[in-house]
């Protein structure tokens, strides 16, 4: 492991960089693309019902998870690896160049949903194949520290989709955003996923001593491990809806509610983007050295006790306060999803390690990732909550941390893998 190590973290990490990368284009050009595609006299309402596109592919995701976790559990990891990366991409390409409702009529938003839900699809056991992958080939002292790479990842392509999003919109201007700039990211993820390919594809052979390939994975992980799949799932609550609300609406919203100006938003949320990918590889850190679901609750307590704090920051006149809001919100993510992956892990058995947890994390983050950017635009434009964001991650923090407290698998989380029990 350690010889081919940084190729090995590449190839795991890589793939989750243009899920997320994706997925934060489409949130932060929605405002530009969204009368296109969804034509109406309202503008919150065309907004919403982008968002709404948003969430179907999101609510696609443990669907994805129960496929691709039956392809890495029954044929193995780099396969299920190899695959979701090309079919993560070519709808991210085809978003980029989908005729609108003007040129098409109702084809436009009928195949910008169906390209949505193939993104969630192949998406659904990215991550967690990913997870996997580099856990399993990590010694057991390291798993905390090896496993937080997939998250890194995953905040990696948030700052670059970010970066590019923002860099076409300086570059371009408004008009010609509106017009036609918009497609411009969506077509440069073909570079992301260009590398993402070459590093997959030049790994070794896959390890698959332990996959009975005649079991159905699918079967025997909702017949026997339905309870760890649940518990992944509740305790993965605030992870979707940290990254798309605390770091997606970060920057509109200090924009719109905090008088901000856009380049600084958009330096603060740059910022904490770094901050919460090393701050997950920290945290990974020391969980294999205090222990990994000690450290995973800490930092979504930062998370339940610091959402609010980190907006009210966001509202002060001094860039050096509104970067302590994001570090607020970096620090408890980065604490809390760093060590997590380890933890999932561990919980379930090799026969259906990929299927548990691609289903489990794909359902919670499908649901509540999915739609908290929806509920989160209606709570402000609706019902004039201007801290609706820090609610909707309070609510998910609380939900999390409840369950790594009290929840019968978390109460004492293994730290080895049921393989290395028996």
């Amino acid at each position: 492991m350690t010889k081919n190590l940084p190729r090995t973290v590449l190839a795991g990490a890589i793939g989750n960089a243009i899920e997320f990368y994706d997925f934060i284009v489409y949130a932060y050009l929605a405002t530009y693309f969204a009368s296109q595609f969804f034509p109406t006299t309202d503008p919150v309402a065309a907004l919403i019902a982008s968002y709404g596109a948003f969430a179907s592919g999101m609510v696609m995701r443990p669907v994805g998870g129960v496929i691709f976790g039956n392809i890495g559990d029954r044929i193995g990891r780099k396969v299920a690896l190899q695959i979701s990366v090309v079919l993560i991409a070519v709808p991210t390409l085809l978003i980029g160049l989908l005729p609108t409702y003007s040129s098409i009529g109702l084809w436009a938003p009928g195949l910008l949903i169906l390209l949505r839900m193939l993104q969630g699809l192949s998406i659904g056991g990215e991550y967690s194949a990913s997870i996997v992958f580099l856990i399993e080939r990590s010694p057991p002292g390291r798993r905390g520290f090896i496993g937080s790479f997939s998250p890194m990842g995953a905040f990696g392509g948030l700052f670059l989709g970010t970066a590019i999003s923002f860099l076409c919109i300086a570059l371009l201007g408004e008009s010609v955003m509106h017009e036609w700039g918009w497609r411009v990211p969506f077509v440069a993820s073909a570079v992301l996923t260009l590398i993402g390919m070459i590093a997959r594809y030049s790994l070794g052979q896959d390890n698959t001593q332990g996959l009975d390939k005649h079991k159905a994975p699918v079967r025997e992980a909702f017949r026997n491990y339905w309870r760890n799949m649940l518990s992944i799932a509740l305790a993965n609550t605030a992870t979707g809806i940290v990254s798309f609300v605390g770091f997606m609406f970060a920057v509109p919203w200090m924009v719109k509610n905090a008088g901000v100006d856009s380049s600084h938003a958009l330096a603060i949320n740059l910022c904490s983007l770094i901050l919460v990918g090393l701050f997950a590889v920290l945290g990974g850190w020391l969980g294999d050295r205090v222990g990994r679901i000690q450290v995973a609750r800490l930092g979504v307590f930062i998370l339940l006790v610091g959402a609010w704090p980190a907006f009210m920051l966001f509202t002060v006149d001094h860039f050096v306060v509104k970067l302590l809001g994001g570090l607020i919100l970096a620090l408890g993510q980065g604490f809390f999803v760093g060590p997590l992956c380890a933890s999932m892990a561990a919980l379930l058995p090799k026969h259906v390690r990929v299927t548990g947890i691609s289903f489990g994390y794909s359902l919670s983050v499908g649901i509540f990732g999915g739609f908290a950017p929806m509920l989160t635009e209606y709570l402000m434009a609706r019902q004039q909550m201007v801290m609706a964001p820090a609610l909707v991650i309070m609510a998910g923090a609380l939900v999390s941390l409840a369950t790594l407290l009290w929840g019968s698998d978390w109460r004492h989380a293994p730290e080895s893998f049921p393989e290395e029990r028996s």
